[in-house]
């Protein structure tokens, strides 16, 4: 009887798959290839997400400019006790010519002008300028450095004659997500003297975008504090829950930000619980406000060995000791970025990185 002889193993997927089974893969292969797989899903997600362009279509509702405004009221300042007799004494003495003299009004500016109320602030029509002060007939700036404890920032401080200079601005002046441009690429088109980066819309598809009187994005289901500034100079910030975009719109909202967190209280005392998880040290920016036509930008240099950042306690800790009664962080990290002039006033970190959106101070 003849030998039989054996077949040949066959090599197709069945015969694999066998192997693999006998042989199950070293974990070093398993983790790598884990890994790589989850790096190409978050670069797909990251390239949709944030870098692709997306049109969006503007809501296009437009507030009004000589809505509805809140009159401001007067600060008492209390009597000590040694002033009691000369304010009785004064008393008396209006009581007794009050009849005999008539008291005009003061007189009222339009809804967002200021130049009355900080008259002394502007010039005649001539312009000056300095590496640290800007002063024109519409705007009084200045750019003030501070290094303090291993922290660098820059206070840009101005006054406006009318609000119409306080001005926004979209990356390639288009709306929608993933545009973005060098932030002094777009205050330069916008004829901006000085400026600072938004809070980044165009990274996210949520959120509240309303910028020079139209709204862009009206936003659900909001998450993040919301600062408001209207037609009439007044700023305000709030909890997401707190706000009603139709309500804002109606009483003349001309800008409103969605990033945060707010970094001042409704008293203007500084805060030390916030509505973010960004709290360590980081570049910062932040915008604050004094009063109508009075505001400040804040740029704080982080994450070199000259400047470390500032937490958001300490920023808010700095907005209130500058003197602001409202406070609201925008975006920060690489994007932080203040421009006087067309020069970048700071040192971005990592060299900075384009933003979508702007905050410009122009000539009305």
């Amino acid at each position: 009887m003849s030998a039989q002889k054996k077949s040949a193993p066959r090599r197709g997927g069945g015969w694999l798959r066998a192997q693999l089974r006998r042989r199950p893969l070293p974990v070093w292969v398993l983790v790598t290839a884990d890994v790589l797989v989850f790096a190409v899903a978050l670069n797909v997600f990251a390239l949709f997400h944030h870098v692709l362009p997306r049109h969006e279509q503007a809501v296009g509702v437009r507030s009004q400019r000589g809505g509805t405004q809140t009159a401001a009221t007067a600060t008492e300042v209390p009597i000590l006790p040694e002033q009691a007799a000369d304010a009785l004494a004064a008393g008396e003495e209006a009581q007794a010519t009050e009849s005999e003299a008539q008291v005009e009004p003061a007189a009222t500016e339009p809804e967002g002008y200021f130049g009355a109320k900080f008259a002394d602030k502007f010039t005649g029509g001539e312009v000056e300028q300095t590496s640290e002060l800007y002063r024109s007939a519409n705007i009084n700036l200045t750019v003030t450095p501070y290094n303090h404890e291993n922290v660098r920032f820059y206070v840009m401080e101005f006054y406006l004659r009318d609000i119409s200079s306080f001005q926004t601005g979209f990356a390639n002046d288009e709306f929608g997500r993933g545009r973005y441009e060098l932030v002094s690429n777009t205050l330069a088109r916008m004829g901006a003297i000085a400026g600072v980066n938004g809070d980044y819309y165009g990274g996210r598809s949520d959120g509240i975008v309303l910028r020079n009187g139209t709204l862009y994005r009206s936003g659900e289901k909001l998450k993040r504090d919301i600062c408001v500034l209207y037609w009439d100079g007044t700023m305000e910030t709030c909890s997401p829950e707190a706000f009603d975009v139709d309500a804002a719109v109606a009483r003349g909202a001309y800008q409103i930000w969605n990033f945060g967190p707010m970094l001042l209280d409704a008293n203007g005392q500084s805060m030390e619980e916030f509505n973010s998880d960004v709290n360590p040290r980081n570049p910062r920016t932040a915008i604050g406000y004094f009063e109508p036509g009075h505001y400040c930008f804040v740029v704080v240099d982080g994450r070199s060995d000259d400047s470390k950042g500032l937490t958001l306690q300490n920023l808010s800790k700095l907005m209130q000791n500058l003197g602001c009664v409202r406070a609201y962080n925008l975006d920060g990290g690489k994007t932080s970025e203040m421009i006087y002039s067309g020069a970048i006033v700071n040192e971005p970190a990592d060299g900075g990185r384009m933003s979508t959106d702007v905050i410009g101070i122009v000539e009305p």
